[in-house]
């Protein structure tokens, strides 16, 4: 049986690896071992993250810490009509912070935050219907 499946990898190879753009990095190590924490959880966190004038956070993307440099975080926005960016991107990084350090205890990061629609009307989720 485990011969069979040995043949069958021979023959796909790696068609059916899973690849990460962002990956994993050690968020904490110690005597007893290491943390990891991979860049999806970060880019969730930040999606989900709630700021009065932010109608929407897409493209998300977030680059590995390394010893030199933090952790950097790259997002677009469609924000509310008559609101000051600069205090909504502040008031966004801010929250983005407290809650990367209350859940990771991450203190340190960059953020890179593009406004790229303004708008009045906030956009339609898709919804699911359930039978």
């Amino acid at each position: 049986m485990l011969n069979r499946i040995k043949k069958i990898k021979d023959i796909f190879g790696s068609t059916f690896k899973t690849t990460r753009l962002g990956g994993e990095f050690i968020l904490r190590e110690n005597d007893f071992g290491r943390v990891h924490l991979d860049t999806s959880v970060i880019q969730r966190v930040v999606e989900h993250t709630k700021v009065f004038g932010v109608h929407e956070i897409k493209n998300v993307v977030v680059d590995k810490p390394s010893p030199e440099v933090p952790l950097n975080i790259r997002l677009s926005l469609t924000v509310e009509h008559d609101l000051s960016l600069v205090e909504i991107g502040e008031k966004l990084r801010d929250e983005v912070k407290r809650e990367l350090y209350q859940l990771f205890g991450i203190n340190d990061a960059t953020f890179d935050i593009r406004v790229v629609r303004i708008t009045n009307e906030i956009p339609d989720k898709t919804r699911r219907r359930v039978r």
